[in-house]
């Protein structure tokens, strides 16, 4: 009901900046009718505009899922710092979360849960909104594949991943209506079918992309099929990976892989199929995500890189992703800073978020190849050397030939170095069911518990409980193991 609330205010907000002429008509004239915000092409598309700003948000993609996805992983780590320490972002460092003290988790929860809503208001009304057919089309497309994808991001967060009970396995509430109340968890497997029913309708709806320089920063049709490639690798559905991952392919090539002297995350590089647009208006400066990890002018800072995964940077001559090491806030070449501020921005966090890259579509279809989908070892071999190719200035001694699991782990690896502070590296872990070590060495003076650093890929503590907040206000049954 708080979702619901946070939500019809937002309205009104939009409604206020775009819609003064109708509030004068309303009676009386301070009631804000939600009829008059839903009622409209361009209402509703200023809703769907809002929403890609709360997705943007620290409490979801601007930092907390991405950042907790790299310190609960191998390759990162908290430091200590007096500038505004985040205790509660420690807690997934630390493997602490309970039931009570879920650190960043709740926050997580109701952003996405306030995105959704919106989102549901759109799809919800559209159709009886009045303006162009076309345009209703394409913002009803945009919300159906953003709906999806938050769904697909809390079923990671919040559930435990398909490769532990499948289908069978706890799920999360399914709530489709702006005006329902849903307490009840569908199973993992009714909840990826809702995922991929959103994402089937967007791509239906939505026209082929323009590819326009800016273009990617909304949702497009090949953005929804590179999440598709995504949330059937996670549900080990590898024919249908590699499917969606070879048609975005088809459609850039390796022509548009950054290479070892293009290699830079500028907004809107040749990578991009979808990414969040950062402006000086909506930048989070010290809050948003790339201040986690730089610590000049003031940022954060307090995010570095393990010696793990400088070790894995080095093992290629010439790789431009080593080249992202700079100095951190201890005096060492350990923070990786693949988020920068534009040259006028206005903010330490003035840079677009990619959520999804070309790079990914071919580690995706490699995976899916080596599980046995399409041309089976060979084409996953075709498909990582590709990648491998524009990362190393000596691609004949890193070109790989291995098979099985060796070439399983070769991928995985890869996947490491090139989707880094990405929001991936816990999640990788889990999905493929294996467990996460942590040397000592790597984390003294960090504040955790030895006995910590291990963890099992099954450990309730690697995905988030519900909220104790959630479970308190609606009786909704808490994760298993919490």
């Amino acid at each position: 009901m708080k979702i619901f609330k946070n939500s019809i205010l937002i309205l009104g907000l939009v409604f206020l900046q775009g819609c003064s002429e109708d509030l004068l008509d309303q009676t009386p004239d301070h009631v804000i009718s939600e009829n008059l915000v839903l009622n409209s092409v361009e209402k509703l598309d200023k809703l769907l505009t809002g929403t890609y700003n709360e997705i943007s948000r620290n409490t979801y993609l601007g930092r907390i899922l991405y950042k907790r996805a790299a310190v609960k992983g191998t390759d990162f780590r908290f430091i200590k710092t007096t500038y505004n320490p985040r205790d509660y972002e420690i807690i997934a460092y630390k493997y602490e979360e309970n039931s009570n003290s879920s650190g960043s988790c709740e926050d997580l929860w109701i952003q996405s849960f306030k995105a959704i809503n919106n989102l549901n208001l759109i799809i919800n009304n559209i159709d009886a909104a009045e303006g162009n057919s076309a345009e209703k089309q394409e913002i009803l497309g945009e919300a159906l594949g953003l709906r999806g994808m938050i769904y697909f991001d809390l079923a990671r967060t919040f559930a435990y991943p398909w490769i532990k009970s499948g289908a069978s396995s706890q799920g999360l509430p399914l709530k489709l209506s702006s005006d329902e109340i849903v307490i009840e968890r569908s199973s993992l497997g009714a909840t990826y079918d809702q995922i991929i029913l959103d994402m089937q309708s967007s791509l239906d709806l939505l026209e082929e992309n323009s590819w326009d320089q800016g273009s990617t920063k909304h949702l497009t049709k090949n953005g929804v099929k590179a999440l598709l490639a995504r949330v059937y690798l996670y549900k080990q559905d590898w024919e249908n990976a590699l499917k969606y991952a070879e048609e975005v392919i088809a459609t850039r090539g390796e022509d548009k892989l950054m290479g070892v002297n293009s290699y830079v995350f500028e907004d809107y590089n040749s990578e991009s199929l979808f990414e969040l647009s950062i402006s000086d208006e909506n930048s989070l400066g010290s809050n948003g995500l790339g201040a986690q990890f730089d610590f000049k002018n003031g940022a954060q800072g307090d995010i570095i890189a393990t010696q793990t995964f400088v070790n894995l940077l080095s093992a290629y001559e010439g790789d431009p992703r080593a080249a992202l090491l700079e100095e951190d806030r201890e005096g060492t070449q350990l923070a990786f800073i693949k988020y920068i501020n534009r040259s006028d921005g206005g903010g330490l966090s003035a840079h677009n978020i990619p959520v999804l890259r070309l790079s990914e579509m071919y580690l995706i279809a490699a995976e899916a190849a080596a599980n046995g989908a399409g041309g089976g070892e060979s084409e996953a071999l075709s498909y990582l050397n590709t990648l491998i190719e524009k990362r190393t200035t000596n691609f004949a001694a890193n070109q790989v030939t291995e098979t099985g699991e060796a070439l399983q782990e070769r991928i995985a690896k890869e996947r490491r170095r090139e989707l880094a502070l990405e929001g991936h590296g816990v999640y990788d872990y889990i999905r493929r069911g294996k467990d996460i070590n942590r040397p000592v060495s790597e984390h003294v003076n960090t504040g955790v518990n030895v006995s910590n650093l291990d963890i099992q890929a099954t450990d309730n503590r690697t995905i988030c409980p519900i909220p104790a907040s959630e479970i308190e206000a609606s009786g909704m049954e808490q994760t298993e193991g919490y």
